[in-house]
């Protein structure tokens, strides 16, 4: 397929995928689905997300894209992603020569001649400098390589985009208030930089709370200009915005997180087993609130305007609750390196004397790298829809990416077959197949005991069994 066309063929792929999972809120912050899903009550679980047709199995019944999500701080020198989507950009001959060059502490410019960790047979550091430099290029890599890096808008080095307008909506969204750069809002970098420090050492879910609390500050600012705007257009727009007060405009900003943000972190957050003790489980409690306590006082630092303008995004009420509810309901973020699908590709090739050249050049790389060859983009993202999936041990839809899923969206599948009208559930436990008390024990951290038809089928064996 000729590259245009491919890149054609793609983006209808995707506008239809969108097309057939559209979602809203609406003015009460209820979150309505497209054609595939909604949310509703649940005679289980309270409220559940219900397929509004039937679904095979393996197709797919949701594609979103999350409210906010973060990579992980110490994934971010070994994968080069788009801080927007999460798609890897640049080329995979200057990805594989950059982390090689960090892997073997060759960091330093005037470093490069020479490193104290020998490298793999075949590999010189000048290989690797050109790799990195892109003054050179491995055969093959054009299928797999990624956008061009465009540059933060603010300025800073923290973040790279794959698209000008990846850029442009990650700024508008929440970004213009976590850049460090020149042109980022925060008039105090120092305690930004702070914030990240503390985050990167304690727990980088504050990074994904922060950004929250940024998209409510730009949501309701967007709001606020719209309604001056609209204001000083006519008399009839100044009456219908004499009813925008600053409060319904913060409740619509809040609304998108306000379904899911209901537990406070520290209170919500499973005791540790060497918590034996009641005052041990107070001391870890007070611990976590005082950990999110000083993480709000240097966003507070940080932004420190819209902090005084609007107190009740700042609270630490509200910032314990978004770190709860990422605690409980966040998914995490996995983009597959392109790095691992060459070497991969590479392997597969059929044999013949132009695999053994390509496997000549690049497996002194592959020796090189190592098990850190396929290091996927990993991080952690808040779903809108996907965050209102319920648990069950047997559940009938799964997140799964195929190939050609390379952004951070969260794609969810049918397990089995799935009934109109049928509720759909996922699985949060990383292994379905444990025992009866290991699943439940894991599930402890999520504050409840799952009661679908697999555990008391399981239960009803067990009493079954206890009374012969």
């Amino acid at each position: 397929m000729d590259p245009v066309d491919a890149a054609t063929s793609e983006r209808e792929w995707r506008a239809a995928a969108r097309e057939r999972v559209t979602h809203r809120l609406s003015a009460t912050g209820e979150l309505v689905a497209g054609a595939n899903v909604e949310i509703k009550p649940s005679a289980r679980h309270g409220r559940g997300v219900f397929s509004t047709r039937a679904f095979a199995e393996g197709e797919r019944v949701l594609i979103e894209e999350p409210l906010v999500a973060a990579q992980h701080e110490g994934n971010r020198r070994h994968a080069r992603a788009c801080a927007g989507c999460f798609r890897f950009v640049g080329d995979v001959s200057t990805s594989i020569g950059e982390r090689l060059l960090w892997k073997y502490g060759i960091v330093d410019e005037d470093a490069r001649a020479s490193t104290s960790t020998p490298l793999p047979s075949g590999l010189t550091v000048g290989d690797l400098v050109r790799l990195a430099n892109g003054e050179a290029r491995l055969p093959g890599t054009e299928a797999f390589d990624g956008p061009r890096a465009v540059a933060c808008p603010g300025g800073c080095d923290r973040n790279v985009y794959c698209s000008d307008a990846c850029a442009e909506t990650s700024w508008r969204a929440h970004e213009s208030m976590m850049c460090l750069g020149p042109r980022g809002a925060s008039r105090d970098k120092e305690a930004l930089r702070e914030f990240y420090a503390h985050a990167s050492e304690t727990n980088d879910i504050f990074i994904l709370a922060a950004k929250a609390v940024a998209a409510m500050c730009c949501r309701a600012n967007a709001k606020r200009n719209d309604v001056e705007r609209l204001s000083a257009s006519s008399s009839k727009g100044k009456a219908a915005c004499d009813d925008a007060s600053e409060d319904a405009i913060e409740d619509r900003a809040r609304a998108p997180f306000a379904s899911v943000a209901n537990a406070l972190w520290w209170e919500s957050v499973a005791t540790p087993d060497e918590c034996a003790e009641e005052s041990d489980e107070r001391a870890f409690r007070r611990t976590l609130r005082q950990l999110a306590s000083d993480s709000l006082e240097l966003l507070r630092a940080a932004w420190r305007e819209e902090a005084d303008a609007r107190p009740r995004f700042f609270s630490l009420d509200t910032y314990g609750r978004l770190i709860g509810a990422f605690e409980l309901n966040n998914l995490e973020l996995v983009v597959e390196s392109p790095t691992e699908n060459y070497f991969l590709a590479v392997d597969d090739a059929p044999e013949g004397d132009e695999k053994s050249e390509v496997k000549r050049v690049t497996q002194p790389l592959l020796d090189a790298l190592d098990i850190d060859y396929d290091i996927p983009c990993l991080g952690t993202a808040l779903f809108s829809i996907q965050s209102g999936f319920n648990h069950d041990c047997d559940p009938n839809a799964q997140p799964y990416k195929g190939e050609r899923d390379v952004t951070g969206a969260c794609v969810i599948v049918a397990r089995k077959n799935i009934a109109a009208g049928e509720e759909i559930t996922m699985s949060y436990l990383d292994d379905n197949s444990k025992s009866l008390a290991e699943r439940n024990e894991s599930l402890r951290d999520y504050g409840f005991a799952c009661a679908c038809a697999r555990c008391e089928g399981e239960r009803a064996a067990i009493f079954s069994c206890g009374r012969n």
